[in-house]
């Protein structure tokens, strides 16, 4: 098949879980192109392996100090643009495949082609679970924002759905438990003021790594910042003592994964976001706390408990769901379900 797979890159878990997907349709030897929309080229990185593809604005939230601002992500739209670049896709695809990115959907919707979403946000499709604040936006996202005519959505659990477990990357598959473990901790906060992040972690004794937008590590007392690299963030994921991060899904099921204690803070008025964290709090995967503060990483710290979740990897089934979309894998998604949590 011919292939256009849209990105989102509001959030790097979309480009991670999209760059293995990506691969094993090439290894099957279908042809895709690739868009990336939502984040400008000189903010990507490791991003080499999914050519050929084309990069877009599209639409991203705007935020500050860790809080969603709806009037700021209005105006710093371009809807005019938006539709041109719906316009400039042409008509030679057999599928298109959406990971939350609305520019590739909406070019499969105008041009009458397939289109399947891949993500965890389609998730809100199925009988789940949800916040009344997240009910109220699924009725938008994703059905406006980035609508499809089939999906593949994924969760922390299936709550008796055809949901699939999360998507692992098959990296951490193949060195879960052979790294040799730090008792440095994690920090990802995208989303906050850096500046109030690091204030906040140098008035506690312990070791801690921040990747976040700079050209090269840098030291500050306590705290070590590195530039993004998914290589060198998989790694440290892999050897750290425990996570700080937002509630995105793909990093949280990550940690799941590899057994690291996790302390979330959902963006402010992000409903998938908060979602997450009502979810991640009521499962007891993860400790949910709406500030990131002295106090609170000190009390995580002295009660937080290891969970390994042993999540199956689907992507094998993501193929062939792919490549057969009218057949029922209901039966093959349940067996990826039997897994074991180790507490």
């Amino acid at each position: 098949m011919h292939i256009l797979y849209g990105i989102a890159t509001t959030g790097n878990g979309h480009i991670s879980r999209s760059r293995i997907i990506i691969n094993a349709l090439k290894k099957r030897g279908h042809s895709v192109d690739v868009i990336l929309s939502g984040r400008k080229k000189k903010d990507l990185f490791d991003i080499e392996e999914l050519h050929p593809y084309q990069i877009k604005k599209g639409f991203t939230f705007s935020s500050s100090e860790g809080r969603i601002s709806y009037l700021k992500t209005v105006l710093n739209s371009s809807p005019i643009e938006f539709f041109k670049d719906v316009k400039s896709i042409s008509n030679i695809y057999d599928l298109v495949i959406t990971d939350f990115d609305p520019i590739s959907a909406y070019a499969a919707k105008k041009n009458k082609i397939p289109c399947m979403g891949i993500g965890h946000q389609y998730s809100f499709y199925k009988d789940i679970p949800m916040t009344n604040k997240m009910k109220f936006s699924s009725m938008f996202f994703p059905k406006i924002y980035a609508p499809v005519n089939f999906s593949i959505p994924f969760h922390f659990h299936h709550f008796n759905q055809s949901i699939l477990p999360p998507f692992i990357d098959p990296l951490l598959h193949d060195r879960r438990d052979k790294e040799k473990k730090n008792n440095q901790i994690l920090v990802y906060l995208p989303w906050e003021n850096l500046n109030d992040t690091i204030a906040t972690l140098k008035t506690i004794s312990k070791k801690f790594i921040i990747f976040t937008n700079v050209e090269h590590i840098q030291k500050i007392e306590n705290i070590t910042l590195k530039p993004f690299s998914n290589k060198h963030f998989k790694y440290d994921l892999m050897t750290c003592r425990s996570l700080i991060t937002n509630a995105g899904f793909q990093l949280t099921s990550e940690a799941l994964f590899l057994g690291k204690p996790i302390l979330c803070k959902p963006v402010k008025g992000q409903p998938e976001q908060e979602h997450n964290a009502k979810i991640l709090h009521d499962l007891g995967y993860a400790t949910v706390s709406q500030e990131i503060n002295a106090t609170t990483i000190k009390d995580w710290l002295n009660k937080s408990k290891n969970i390994k979740i042993d999540f199956s990897n689907p992507i094998g089934v993501i193929v062939d769901i792919i490549e057969n979309r009218e057949k029922d894998f209901s039966n093959e998604i349940k067996r990826l379900w039997k897994i074991e949590k180790i507490y």
